[in-house]
């Protein structure tokens, strides 16, 4: 995989949000935001407090910090405002692949063109820059608009891991697993773009 060294100030711009890899002065606003239970009731996750949102960014940072994860702050470009964030992560540099996750979105900014431009502006990055052949991502089963949303800029589900994440509570949730392979990136990136022009106009 090429472009994974410092990365240092990268960003990744669209046309109505830019994301900036994650740095400490990112934590207070996004960790602020993370704290909202509509964020997280479909994931195997629970934050019901700021401690636990602020430990999450903790997290990325460290996973970026040692080089296996390109956490990111999605950034709303008319208002300067953070509105989120997505990440690249389980980055394997023999195998080539990734996984584009970690996204978690204000509600302000579902059923916009957000998550849309934000999976453009990864792909791009991940099969352009960064050379992989795979890219993945992992759906809990129970959160069927984020399946719905991934199954429609083009990926393929592949499979379902079971028994996969326990939540806080105990609850069980099995994993749907899509990917997009390097030869189908050319027609996901005309697929996304066609969106990103008729849907969000």
């Amino acid at each position: 995989m090429n472009g994974t060294g410092n990365n240092e100030g990268l960003k990744l711009e669209g046309e109505s949000i830019e994301l900036e890899l994650l740095e400490p002065g990112h934590k207070s606003q996004l960790a602020s935001l993370l704290n909202n239970e509509a964020i997280w009731e479909f994931t195997w996750r629970k934050v019901t407090e700021l401690a636990q949102a602020e430990a999450l960014v903790d997290e990325a940072l460290q996973a970026r910090a040692n080089g296996t994860q390109l956490p990111f702050a999605v950034i709303d470009k008319k208002s300067g405002r953070i509105v989120g964030t997505t990440r690249i992560a389980e980055m394997n540099r023999t195998h080539r692949i990734a996984e584009v996750g970690y996204s978690w979105l204000s509600p302000a900014v579902w059923r916009t063109k957000v998550n849309t431009e934000c999976k453009r502006l990864l792909l791009a990055y991940c099969f352009e820059q960064l050379n992989v052949q795979r890219v993945q991502f992992s759906v809990s089963h129970f959160n069927i608009r984020s399946q719905r949303a991934v199954e429609r800029i083009g990926a393929v589900k592949e499979g379902v891991l079971r028994r996969a994440r326990v939540k806080p509570d105990g609850s069980i949730h099995d994993v749907v697993i899509y990917a997009i392979l390097d030869n189908e990136w050319p027609a996901v990136q005309d697929s996304l773009d066609g969106l990103l022009r008729k849907t969000y106009r």
